[in-house]
């Protein structure tokens, strides 16, 4: 009879929440020192923390026959994302002050979840709204014409081509809720 093999050099799992702290408590700091050796000492915290986020982002998709390789090939996806990320921050701020790239963001997960969910409320509320005064806004906002060319082709005037518009904006703001 074979004796029962040992999964001591490679495991296998399906991540849950138990085994995901485990694997942070036991892979976090040769992460750490993966990080530091490639230059990214200084963010090597933030950079752990996106491994784990994103293994936990993977959960329900994919067993992992070898978390380690499979921990350390997030890791280095993470540096490859954060090199590409700088050089597009870089190449697009090249002439702004540093006080202004400073206020730029990363887009998170949490920041992108945010977008679409006021995308989908700002669909909602161009649904919801007034025919002519949905009309009125999307020749102003998306066909970028003038109040005047707008009255033209609506057949009313300026002053009702404004009205419109602050109606628009009105209900739009009340549907779409922005939080800081």
């Amino acid at each position: 009879m074979a004796a029962p093999t040992e999964q001591t050099a490679v495991e296998q799992s399906q991540p849950g929440a138990s085994d995901v702290a485990g694997w942070m408590d036991r892979y976090g700091p040769a992460l750490r020192r993966h990080f530091a050796k490639r230059g990214a000492a200084q963010d090597a915290d933030d950079l752990v923390q996106e491994v784990f986020l994103r293994l936990q982002a993977s959960a329900g998709r994919t067993s992992i026959d070898n978390v380690e390789r499979y921990l350390f090939r997030i890791a280095n996806n993470v540096l490859v994302s954060r090199h590409r990320h700088r050089a597009v921050r870089d190449r697009a701020g090249h002439d702004l002050p540093p006080e202004v790239l400073d206020w730029i963001d990363d887009l998170s997960p949490e920041r992108v979840m945010m977008g679409r969910q006021a995308m989908a409320q700002f669909v909602v509320g161009l649904r919801t709204m007034a025919p002519r005064a949905r009309e009125a806004f999307l020749f102003h906002r998306f066909e970028e014409m003038t109040y005047p060319a707008i009255a033209r082709q609506m057949g009313i005037s300026v002053s009702a081509v404004e009205k419109l518009i602050i109606r628009a904006l009105e209900h739009l703001s009340g549907a779409v809720e922005l939080e800081a």
